[in-house]
């Protein structure tokens, strides 16, 4: 009878261990957001974009302009070459060289500019998504929340997927 009872006590503590081994792992949360998928949909970050991206054409289209200013001024030049004097031709061939050089200086500048613009705004974005995320994470009780892509994920249940609630916190963050 004594070896029954300790017997029956033993599993009914192996089953009260298993259970609470079960309950905690059903307490642990494993999320995954896929921040290619918030670049795409957040209404901000494409605004964002937008604005680079315009602001951006627009420098490259007054560029253009000035290089085909400058191309047919060199063209001029060239027609007008056999009546002028040589101090007069050098002298403007030289201008015309400088402008150029200056033209493609203030090109790679603009080039620079722009790309540590959306460097630093891709930067600003990232800070503020990973602190959304963080912000989940703990208000939600997850225990993990990987970046799908870059994861290693191979599977993941769409239960587990936050990318909406982020698109929706930052957008609506950033309104």
């Amino acid at each position: 009878m004594k070896a029954r009872t300790a017997l029956m006590l033993a599993a009914i503590i192996g089953v009260l261990f298993a259970s609470g081994a079960v309950a905690h792992a059903k307490e642990d949360r494993i999320g995954f957001v896929d921040f290619q998928k918030v670049f795409a949909k957040s209404k901000v970050i494409q605004k964002l974009n937008s604005e680079l991206e315009r602001d951006l054409k627009s420098e490259q289209e007054a560029i253009s302009k000035k290089r085909d200013s400058l191309e047919s001024k060199k063209q001029a030049f060239e027609k007008k070459t056999s009546v002028m004097n040589e101090d007069v031709r050098t002298k403007k061939e030289g201008e015309l060289l400088q402008e150029f050089k200056d033209l493609k200086r203030y090109a790679n500048d603009k080039e620079e500019e722009f790309k540590r613009k959306g460097s630093g705004l891709m930067q600003n974005i990232m800070k503020e998504l990973t602190d959304i995320v963080t912000e989940i994470g703990e208000k939600e009780g997850y225990t993990a929340i990987v970046e799908r892509s870059t994861g290693g994920v191979l599977y993941m249940a769409t239960t587990a997927d936050i990318t909406d609630v982020v698109v929706e916190a930052y957008d609506k963050r950033n309104k």
